[in-house]
């Protein structure tokens, strides 16, 4: 596989997840949304896996959840670092 496709293919990726985690965020913030839309749960089925591990390793803070920011954050050294060995890889370092 080229590996221009598939950082290409990473970073829409990473996009998509950034924009559905965001959405997910704001989501949780706005009472009025129905939870049962089909659209919020989908968001949810996409999201709450990914942050599931983050949610395990912080201890609750009343209200405040702060595992989306410390998911995106180790999520972006992920994507980083990947991007970098991609790079190495293809001969652009």
């Amino acid at each position: 596989m080229n590996l221009d496709v598939l950082a290409n293919a990473l970073t829409l990726a990473w996009r998509v997840w950034s924009f559905l985690l965001l959405a997910w965020v704001v989501i949780s913030w706005v009472p009025n949304i129905p939870r049962s839309h089909p659209l919020v749960q989908a968001i949810d089925r996409l999201v709450s896996p990914t942050i599931a591990p983050f949610r395990r390793l912080l201890p609750r803070m009343g209200p405040i959840d702060i595992s989306p920011i410390l998911a995106i954050a180790a999520y972006q050294i992920v994507y980083e670092i990947l991007m970098r060995a991609l790079a190495q890889m293809s001969g652009g370092y």
